[in-house]
């Protein structure tokens, strides 16, 4: 389906920051978040990008070998939609429902710790918080701690993309609904995501510190060193892992191959998707596709 852009993309992409945090299986077997697509009677080379979902504006980089790349595609994608309907699906996902609120799921003492935690980290008032965070589930509150803590606007790679396909009047589709999306985040226990949300206020100096050396290595299109870097403890969590990548990757599959036979396309997902046996690069690789690893210069 086609998409467009929408400013309030926002919530929406800052939900995928978790793409680099609950995952770290064995590396990959060569460095890159650029890979070409190739063989298995392709008429045309594809390319697939894993993206960092959000990165301090400062720090953004749209790397030389990247531009090229899209700028030479005949249509580009990204995993979901981008419009008014999937943004009030995804808040409806990432929101508790009418009556409920962060008070439901955390002990008293713990829902005072973060209270505190937003005023005295982020100068949010309680008033402000029980207003308007305290209505986010854990987990994109979570998220939403994290770009807090970069005190500075923040670029989105696939919306930059996608605004220079649409500049260059590149077909652009999605690989999936929102309520696709919704339902694989809604598959992770708002009792789990309560114990990841307090992992992340007695451990945030470190989990700044991580995320800081995490934005420098994906400037570098370093992805062996973003994965030492983990922001969350539930990196290993096996359910989120399997409805929020592994199940998605295994559906996009046969998407991207329509794709890839039937025009030189360029697709940009989020970079953990590309990672482990079930990861959208070995997958290819089992399909009989040849994956090869573009470097990228900072």
């Amino acid at each position: 389906m086609c998409i467009t852009i929408d400013a309030m993309r926002t919530l929406q992409l800052a939900l995928f920051q978790i793409i680099l945090i609950f995952m770290l299986t064995p590396g990959f077997c060569q460095n890159s978040i650029l890979w070409e697509v190739s063989g298995n009677d392709l008429a045309h080379s594809s390319f697939l990008l894993g993206s960092l979902k959000f990165i301090g504006e400062k720090e953004y980089i749209l790397h030389t070998e990247i531009d090229e790349r899209l700028k030479s595609s005949e249509i580009f994608a990204i995993e979901d939609e981008v419009n008014h309907h999937a943004q009030h699906e995804l808040n409806k996902a990432i929101h508790f429902a009418k009556g409920q609120s962060l008070r439901d799921v955390l002990t008293t003492d713990e829902y005072k710790r973060v209270e505190s935690f937003f005023e005295s980290e982020f100068n949010i008032s309680k008033k402000k918080f029980n207003k308007n965070y305290a209505k986010l589930k854990p987990l994109a509150l979570s998220i939403t701690m994290t770009r807090l803590a970069l005190h500075e606007d923040v670029k989105f790679y696939d919306i930059e993309l996608l605004k220079l396909a649409n500049d260059l009047k590149i077909p652009t589709y999605s690989l999936e609904s929102v309520e696709r999306e919704a339902e694989a985040f809604n598959a992770f226990p708002v009792a789990t995501q309560a114990t990841a949300l307090m992992h992340s206020v007695d451990n945030f100096p470190n989990q700044k510190s991580e995320y800081e050396k995490l934005e420098e290595a994906y400037a570098k299109g370093d992805i062996d060193r973003v994965f030492e870097y983990s922001l969350h403890p539930f990196e290993k969590n096996d359910l989120f892992i399997e409805e929020f990548y592994f199940k998605r990757n295994e559906e996009w599959l046969p998407k991207l191959e329509k794709m890839f036979s039937e025009n030189k396309s360029f697709v940009t997902v989020g970079v953990t998707h590309l990672k482990g046996e079930r990861g959208l690069l070995n997958l290819l690789r089992t399909k009989g596709y040849t994956v090869t690893p573009i470097s990228v210069t900072d």
